[in-house]
């Protein structure tokens, strides 16, 4: 073996230039990195750690359900009376029909603004709704915004016109007082449902799969039990009319509690199919 020179190295008794090995090396490196599946460029190799991840921008849902969060704390940090006069007249229907309904209804505007509230929430709750079962369907056509400010002044004109027609079967049948406590068990769960509705309205708007149909059922569930509820407290009202004539009972019933729902399901299923 040689000695060799400073600009070369002794290999099986070659005297390699370096310049020629740092040649040799770098065009070595060059090919390794090409083809290295996530060096290449034009390579579509994902790591089987990795998944596909697709970006849903939900920062208006957030703020939505934010929003609706938030007036429901103003309210009851402004009301606190109220708040809790509305959950003792829920959990005793005796007490409801005497001193609470005095209180609660004294207070003009905080029960304008919780019914408000409900037709807010059931309202979100039926956007987010719609919104799982038709992701790729009719919602995408129309903005968001729209969709749901449609859904509340839907339930703002039955609602609104619900309490009317009430108000005219008491002046009519000349049973005011009868009807009053009716409207007020009826507005009364209205609150309550309004507040109940909020997690699985959150649960709607971001959650995914399982989580989704459980939500689904137990808000059913929820919804069942409300209206089974008032119309337990509203036994009055009901037997007064069944004690005149089982045909005007139902013609009310028909009136007051399924048409507005076979007007909603008509609405949005000709709307949906549209």
């Amino acid at each position: 073996m040689g000695t060799g020179t400073a600009t070369a190295r002794v290999l099986y008794g070659y005297n390699i230039p370096e310049a020629l090995i740092r040649q040799r090396a770098q065009e070595k490196v060059a090919l390794d990195l090409a083809k290295h599946p996530l060096m290449s460029g034009q390579s579509t190799y994902i790591a089987t750690l990795a998944r596909p991840h697709t970006f849903h921008d939900r920062t208006a849902d957030f703020a939505v359900v934010l929003i609706l969060i938030a007036l429901l704390g103003i309210f009851r940090i402004t009301n606190p009376s109220y708040f809790r006069n509305l959950f003792r007249a829920f959990r005793n229907p005796t007490l409801s029909t005497r001193q609470l309904k005095d209180q609660l209804r004294q207070n003009s505007i905080a029960t304008l603004a919780m019914d408000l509230f409900f037709c807010i929430s059931l309202g979100l709750y039926l956007f987010f709704l719609l919104n799982y079962m038709h992701r790729q369907g009719p919602l995408g056509s129309y903005p968001p915004a729209i969709v749901i400010l449609g859904c509340i002044l839907l339930f703002i004109i039955v609602y609104s016109v619900r309490f009317l027609f009430l108000k005219f079967t008491g002046w009519v049948f000349k049973i005011p007082e009868i009807t009053d406590n009716y409207t007020f068990n009826v507005f009364l769960i209205n609150k309550i449902m309004g507040i109940a509705l909020i997690p699985f309205t959150i649960i709607l708007a971001f959650g995914q799969g399982a989580w989704v149909q459980v939500a689904l059922l137990l808000s059913g569930i929820v919804v069942l039990i409300l209206l089974l509820n008032r119309y337990l407290r509203s036994g009055v009202a009901f037997g007064y009319f069944l004690k005149f004539s089982k045909f005007h009972f139902f013609m009310y019933l028909c009136a007051s509690e399924l048409l507005p729902l076979a007007v909603l399901v008509k609405l949005f299923s000709g709307w949906l199919n549209t």
